[in-house]
């Protein structure tokens, strides 16, 4: 107890005191009533005792305040940029715009602008396939083949490799007649190799409208080699497909027929739309080129060099090739 609260105490003792000699009973209670608590005494104790009580008490710190801290706005985290190689599955292209549309004059293609423009009539007759371009059906226009697109330093003039085509077309078939000038015929290979040889190729987009601006192949580009026959020009001709990947291998439905020259080889086939997934009619458009490779090496299979009617065509490149419109019949 602190001194100031003990001389507090003391005095308020002594006062009591003092008060309590003042009022000692003169006579006896009266028997049987309880005694009254003295509540001058009890208040001084109770004053006393809290105050001890106050004294000792451990003190309780201040309450601590929790530290404010500025709420910080939280900040967007940017998704990660994907350094993943996108699939080789095609991405959707821009579709042609309402003026390449009228000017490809039907949905079903684009415009000559990605290359040289074929035009293929439609045959009431079909033409037999011996490579001797003797029937009416192809009195009409011849497009070159004289673009080298391929082993330039191979070829040794136009004699050495070049050509003309024709292209026309019926409800089943698309019809090739090739005029090639090759001062040395040779084709020992087949199969997929068969482009190793002297042979003629052709490209075909068959839904320009849908990827006309698609720089890569997809699924509706085509790659189809046909060769004129082994040791020479002949019957024996073989065609294989090499793209779509999913439908590559030799395909017997593609009927063709060669014959010698003086110069080179005629080579006239017939090709079944259904390969192509075509439904052809009159004013459709597909992207298209007509291509000859050659070599010169007996003893090799090799393609050497390679002429086209699209003198841009690259192989991957839908875009460099040309278009070909079916017409009704001429």
């Amino acid at each position: 107890m602190t001194s100031r609260i003990r001389k507090n105490a003391i005095v308020l003792l002594a006062i009591m005191l003092v008060a309590t000699a003042c009022n000692l009973p003169a006579s006896v209670a009266p028997s049987g009533s309880p005694p009254t608590p003295d509540l001058t005494i009890t208040a001084l104790f109770e004053f006393i005792t809290t105050a001890q009580s106050a004294q000792t008490a451990t003190p309780m710190p201040p309450t601590q305040q929790p530290a404010v801290q500025a709420s910080a706005t939280p900040s967007v985290t940017p998704p990660p940029t994907s350094t993943t190689a996108p699939t080789a599955l095609p991405t959707d292209t821009q579709e042609p715009t309402d003026t390449e549309e009228s000017a490809s004059g039907s949905s079903g293609g684009g415009t000559s602008q990605r290359g040289p423009d074929v035009v293929a009539y439609y045959f009431q007759e079909e033409p037999t396939i011996d490579g001797e371009f003797d029937e009416d059906v192809w009195d009409q226009d011849r497009y070159d083949v004289d673009n080298v697109v391929y082993g330039d330093d191979h070829l040794g003039g136009s004699a050495d490799l070049s050509g003309t085509v024709m292209v026309g077309w019926d409800d089943n078939y698309l019809y090739i007649a090739a005029r090639v000038r090759d001062d040395h015929y040779v084709q020992n290979a087949s199969g997929k190799n068969l482009f190793k040889g002297d042979s003629i190729e052709i490209m075909l987009d068959a839904n320009l409208s849908r990827d006309f601006y698609r720089r890569s192949l997809d699924g509706d580009d085509y790659q189809l080699g046909i060769s004129p026959g082994k040791s020479e020009p002949s019957e024996d001709t073989e065609a294989y497909l090499w793209y779509p990947k999913s439908k590559d291998g030799t395909y017997d439905n593609v009927k063709a027929a060669a014959v010698p020259t003086d110069d080179g080889y005629r080579l006239e086939a017939k090709i079944p739309w259904s390969i192509f997934g075509i439904n052809p009619d009159v004013g459709k458009h597909y992207g298209f080129a007509f291509s000859i490779s050659d070599n010169d090496k007996s003893g090799d299979n090799v393609q050497q060099s390679m002429v086209s009617n699209a003198p841009n065509r690259h192989l991957t490149d839908p875009t460099t090739w040309g278009d070909l419109t079916l017409e009704g019949h001429q």
